[in-house]
């Protein structure tokens, strides 16, 4: 493996021009690109991030004086309180995304995809801003865009009357599953739980629903050979995430292919070896830079 390349965006222009020319040469020239995101590449568009300072953890904290990470953990539904929490906490995001613009960031990738070089996008992002732009994406933690049932298989547009509902701290009852206990009761037959409506995003200790399907299709892509990979604003703390990527770059430098991370903070030392470019900044300012030089070439 080469000496890594470290750019640091905050640094002098003709310092680190050199080598985000040479970043920029190599995503050119790449014919099989997977890109994997978090949620610092939607930053710039209102929606924060989990782990900042100023991120979605330490505004649960402060606000609803709980955990953060405790409350996107399926546990919660064990607490009243902090389902309540739950809640009213996706009502506020839900209405901080529906004024949300896609990024330059967002606009990067769906460059590669129009120009045939994007073989896979993978995101660890709720907010759907890739659907205006047409993209591409596998999302690998759910999404905020619909809400469904805890108990049936019935789901919904996350409309903006049930983010008025989530604003009380409690959760409307499924509509299908009133119309089966209608349906019953019409015959004499005695009542069932009815389920109540949630995001449907992926919370800690919770299997994804189409996991399985997730997982044949990263053994696909390892198939296909990548040639380059990208991951963009994730601090790399989901254990399976962390097992796809470094199986993707060992096979990825096997071909001379290249891995490069771009984000605010740097990668632990558990990544030494594993990315060919680390890019500290956000991930806007790289991808206008690298805009610049794949409009040169």
């Amino acid at each position: 493996m080469t000496k890594k390349v470290k750019i640091l965006i905050s640094e002098a222009t003709q310092v680190i021009d050199p080598f985000v020319t040479e970043l920029a040469a190599c995503i050119d020239k790449s014919k099989r690109v997977l890109v994997i995101t978090g949620a610092g590449i939607s930053c710039s568009s209102g929606i924060p991030d989990f782990r900042s300072s100023k991120g979605l953890y330490n505004r649960v904290k402060k606000k609803h004086l709980m955990k953060g990470q405790d409350l996107f953990d399926a546990t919660l539904f064990r607490d009243k309180r902090q389902t309540e929490c739950f809640y009213r906490f996706m009502a506020e995001l839900k209405s901080t995304i529906s004024t949300a613009l896609p990024t330059a960031t967002h606009g990067f990738i769906h460059g590669l995809q129009e120009r045939g070089q994007l073989m896979r996008y993978y995101t660890q992002n709720i907010d759907c801003l890739e659907d205006s732009l047409d993209l591409s994406v596998v999302r690998l933690h759910g999404s905020m865009d619909r809400v469904k049932c805890t108990l049936c298989t019935a789901s919904y547009t996350f409309s903006l009357e049930y983010q008025d509902q989530f604003k009380n701290g409690y959760p409307p009852v499924c509509p299908q599953c009133i119309i089966y206990d209608k349906k019953r009761t019409e015959l004499g037959k005695r009542q069932l739980a009815m389920g109540t409506l949630r995001p449907t995003i992926v919370l800690y200790n919770e299997d994804h629903p189409d996991g399985e399907s997730i997982g044949k299709l990263q053994i696909k892509d390892l198939r296909r050979k990548p040639d380059f990979m990208i991951i963009m604003g994730t601090s790399l703390k989901i254990a399976s995430l962390k097992k796809f990527i470094k199986e993707a770059a060992k096979l990825i430098h096997s071909k001379s292919g290249k891995v490069a991370f771009i984000n605010k903070t740097a990668p632990s030392k558990e990544w030494e070896h594993v990315f060919d470019y680390e890019v500290l900044g956000h991930t806007d300012d790289w991808v206008q830079l690298t805009q610049q030089k794949l409009k040169k070439n």
